[in-house]
């Protein structure tokens, strides 16, 4: 059974979610709250494995606040931020900061419940469009494989882990990796990532 906790400030938003989510035979909802500091308060008393969270609260602690608290106190809580804020540096920071993934609050029902089984086994699941803004082109696209090692590293997996997948040796995913940043115009892993969900380049389908 994966236990759901809710933290959103509109009540409709919050009832459509439970109903949704109520009626799944392996999902329970624990937590429902409207703020950030009641959703502190009830992790307290209650056992939550994955956190849907809205960016947009009202009162003094608002969605990043929460999160970074939440993730300073319970650190093994994979949190999903579910939101229509789709402020980039906002979005940016909470992945950076260890978020299990982002979807806007348009998602489809089957794909939110796929996100939340795949987050609750420790993948990471982020909407192929966090935002809107518009990217120039590669200056040279990716090839096939260095595609592949995209989507790995999207899901959180480990050099060595990439290499076993793949069937290829730890060294050559490094080197697949230092092409895939110069393409990006990155200097790390996260920054990959978060680049390749802008770009359209990993997607929901790919978990």
């Amino acid at each position: 059974m994966i236990r759901v906790g809710i933290v959103d400030d509109h009540p409709v938003v919050r009832e459509g979610l439970r109903m949704l989510l109520r009626v799944v035979p392996d999902i329970d909802v624990t937590l429902e709250c409207e703020d950030g500091p009641g959703a502190i308060e009830a992790l307290n008393h209650v056992l939550c494995d994955v956190l849907l969270l809205d960016l947009k609260l009202k009162g003094n602690l608002d969605g990043l606040a929460t999160f970074d608290a939440i993730q300073q106190q319970w650190p093994a809580l994979r949190v999903i931020i579910l939101t229509s804020y789709r402020d980039p540096d906002s979005l940016a920071y909470v992945e950076a900061r260890g978020a299990h993934g982002y979807l806007d609050k348009t998602v489809e029902p089957d794909d939110l419940l796929t996100a939340i089984r795949q987050v609750s086994r420790g993948r990471r699941i982020w909407d192929r469009n966090p935002t809107t803004a518009v990217l120039p082109s590669l200056a040279e696209p990716l090839t096939a494989r260095e595609q592949e090692v995209l989507m790995l590293l999207a899901q959180g997996l480990s050099n060595k882990e990439i290499g076993v997948r793949l069937g290829i040796r730890e060294k050559t995913v490094k080197v697949h990796l230092s092409h895939l940043f110069a393409k990006l115009a990155v200097y790390d892993r996260t920054q990959a990532v978060i680049v390749a969900y802008r770009r359209g380049l990993v997607r929901l389908t790919t978990f």
